[in-house]
């Protein structure tokens, strides 16, 4: 690996870097190092004659913080659940993330009794699905103090993200129009239930009605026939969450070039609409939905009932090249070349696909589900086991790529945290820090913006800031179980 060392001398030193900026890195890095939160890279020796210097030159970074690696600084004013988890994927990048709160807090700390989970005062594992990595400052933005603070943060920042509702934002003067001229440089994300236009580009929206109900997921999941599906709450807001992350991305690497903020706005049922494409270009040739299993257009794409009652999921996209394989994985040689179901045309074209899907049924009914997984893979079919979320939260699959990590609380004991999908061989699984409560960060931060303890207790008497009192909650970081085995990057 080539090493280089770049030498600073004191003039520039200065130039970038106050007495104060140093001794406060120096501060933090040995509090963190204490708590385990950083670790101590190792010494760069750097070969000092390309430089025209006789002899070696000794360096060694650190790291002044776990949130600081990508030097990239967003504040979020967002509730629920898409648009906070699309910052949660910024921050498990290297992001630092403020949370502004209004007094009350993001509004899915309400939530958790809803979806059958408990929360304490310091502690809710509802909140913490979206909302990892970040700190938390709570501001009052119909008070002029606080929302000159909320600006003054805003004007520091790379990128603004918020769900809010645009006639409250133009109010409040963070529209993006409002913004973009005062801040050039920002990046201005906005979550949506729909559109920008037509009819309901005011209206609330979550992913219930937005993704589900508009976006056709309830309508055409569900078995034919039946009353629509019920997708776990907040299905569709994770899947937005992610397209916005790129979008956002995107137009960083755009300021970058130009030194130029964007707008970027995702909605809920345009994100809907783009995973449902292959139904609605199906849809337009011929193929309704919803669907029976026993009427799919590929019977080597669907679900069959095993001799234990189980679910398998089989998919070969290929029904012409591997039909005859299917007939001898299912013990029927004599249907080998048989002309009526050899060809998916000829099955189209005369619906005999509740009758092959008959003799598939009849077949895959005679063994165990592990049995056809073990004789499937031997020929290279794609099947899988019809998983429900017991299921996954068993799954070694999901802990060792780090797809679900183990988190402790101290009300709750031991409990899975999904984490986002987004990896980099250079980076290293991220980190997990557990939430906060309302107003923890508030302080710390107006601190960092000037304020002095009598000013910041000021503000908080005026109803402008809400700073948090409480007990300390330590940001404990939580690894991967390969990184608590030495077999991951561990570098933040």
């Amino acid at each position: 690996m080539e090493q280089k060392a770049w030498i600073i001398d004191e003039k520039t030193a200065k130039q970038y870097l106050t007495v104060e900026d140093a001794i406060d890195c120096v501060e933090k890095t040995w509090k963190w190092y204490g708590e385990g939160r950083v670790i101590m890279p190792n010494k760069i020796t750097t070969d000092m004659s390309e430089l025209g210097v006789a002899g070696w030159f000794n360096s060694m970074p650190a790291y002044i913080g776990p949130m600081d690696v990508a030097g990239i600084k967003v504040v979020e004013m967002c509730t629920y659940v898409a648009a906070p988890a699309t910052v949660r994927v910024l921050s498990e990048m290297g992001a630092e993330v403020i949370k502004v709160e209004s007094f009350a807090g993001d509004t899915q700390r309400t939530q958790g009794p809803g979806f059958g989970c408990e929360l304490t005062d310091t502690e809710d594992p509802t909140i913490d699905l979206n909302n990892t990595n970040k700190n938390w400052v709570s501001l009052n933005l119909k008070d002029p103090e606080g929302l000159a603070i909320a600006k003054k943060m805003i004007g520091e920042a790379d990128i603004f993200m918020n769900n809010m509702r645009t006639a409250a934002l133009k109010k409040l003067g963070l529209d993006y129009e409002t913004l973009h001229e005062e801040f050039p440089g920002l990046i201005w994300g906005q979550m949506r239930g729909y559109g920008e236009f037509g009819e309901f580009a005011h209206a609330p929206g979550y992913d219930a009605v937005c993704w589900a109900a508009r976006g056709g997921v309830a309508g055409t999941f569900p078995e034919k026939d039946t009353s629509p599906a019920i997708p776990p709450q907040a299905f569709g807001d994770y899947n937005a969450a992610i397209m916005m992350a790129a979008g956002i991305l995107g137009a960083l690497v755009n300021k970058l070039r130009t030194g130029q903020g964007d707008k970027v706005v995702v909605n809920l049922y345009h994100s809907a609409i783009w995973g449902g494409s292959i139904g609605l270009c199906a849809q337009q040739f011929g193929a309704d939905y919803p669907k029976s299993r026993t009427d799919v257009p590929n019977p080597f794409n669907n679900t069959y009932k095993t001799a234990d009652g189980k679910w398998l999921y089989i998919c070969q996209p290929q029904h012409n090249r591997y039909y005859n394989d299917m007939m001898k994985i299912i013990g029927r040689d004599d249907l080998v070349d048989d002309p009526r179901y050899a060809t998916i045309e000829n099955v189209k074209a005369n619906h005999l696909q509740p009758e092959l899907i008959t003799i598939l049924d009849e077949g895959f009914s005679k063994k165990d589900l592990e049995e056809w997984l073990k004789i499937l893979a031997e020929w290279d079919v794609p099947s899988q086991k019809v998983f429900r979320f017991t299921d996954i939260l068993k799954d070694d699959e999901a802990y060792v790529n780090d797809a679900i990590r183990k988190v402790k609380y101290n009300a709750f004991g031991e409990h899975a945290l999904p984490t986002t999908p987004i990896r980099f061989g250079g980076y290293g699984d991220p980190p997990i820090i557990l939430s906060k409560p309302i107003g923890y960060h508030t302080a710390e931060y107006l601190e960092q913006y000037g304020y002095t303890p009598e000013q910041i207790a000021e503000l908080e008497e005026k109803g402008a800031v809400k700073c948090y009192h409480g007990e300390e909650v330590p940001d404990t970081i939580f690894k991967s179980e390969r990184q608590e085995k030495g077999e991951a990057p561990c570098n933040w």
